[in-house]
């Protein structure tokens, strides 16, 4: 079994059954699918070709795919609710635990990803895709530039309470390399947010 990582670029009515029903062509099993407007998780049973890959990135509002053969389960629902309720207790009692927490998430899934992935840059973007898709976060964009990184996000799980969760998980994927402390800022925009890592 494999995750399909499909970035959409335009949503429209239609996109989801498009993507399935070149999955379904291949006589491939989809096991699972999470996702939202900017990204979708697919779990398929089978083997994926370079043929299908290219199928899906032909599909009107898709804009990459990547294949992922990582084994991992979705955050169900309920989970994902649980969580969020004790992110809110956390926050009244010790506000600066979430941040550690999601430092330490951070921390893990990069190296999950580091270990099949040998780039750093490349492990970086599809842990924000697998953000994007689990609902976390919402990428728009990354831009590596001398110095500092900036990640765009249209919105991220945790905004109304000031991103601390998010903070730490950005501070992690990028702390996972060495002991260098980075300074994440968040700047609020017009329609998004810019992380910026320096």
């Amino acid at each position: 079994m494999v995750w399909l990582l499909i970035s959409i670029s335009r949503d429209r009515p239609g996109l989801l059954n498009d993507i399935t029903g070149m999955i379904r062509s291949r006589n491939l099993n989809i096991r699972n699918i999470v996702g939202n407007s900017y990204a979708i998780l697919i779990e398929v049973d089978g083997e994926v070709s370079n043929e299908l890959m290219n199928a899906i990135a032909g599909v009107d509002g898709v804009n990459t795919v990547n294949v992922l053969d990582l084994p991992f389960t979705v955050l169900g629902f309920v989970q994902e609710n649980f969580m969020r309720a004790l992110v809110f207790y956390v926050m009244e009692r010790d506000p600066e635990l979430i941040e550690r927490l999601g430092y330490e998430y951070g921390k893990e899934l990069m190296r999950f990803m580091l270990s099949s992935m040998k780039d750093f840059r490349d492990a970086l973007y599809s842990s924000l895709r697998i953000l994007t898709a689990l609902g976390v976060i919402a990428l728009v964009n990354v831009q590596f530039m001398p110095g500092r990184t900036v990640i765009s996000i249209a919105r991220s799980f945790d905004d109304d309470i000031g991103m601390p969760m998010t903070k730490g998980i950005i501070r992690g994927l990028f702390e996972t390399l060495g002991n260098v402390r980075r300074n994440v800022k968040i700047e609020k925009r017009d329609f998004y947010r810019d992380i910026i890592i320096t």
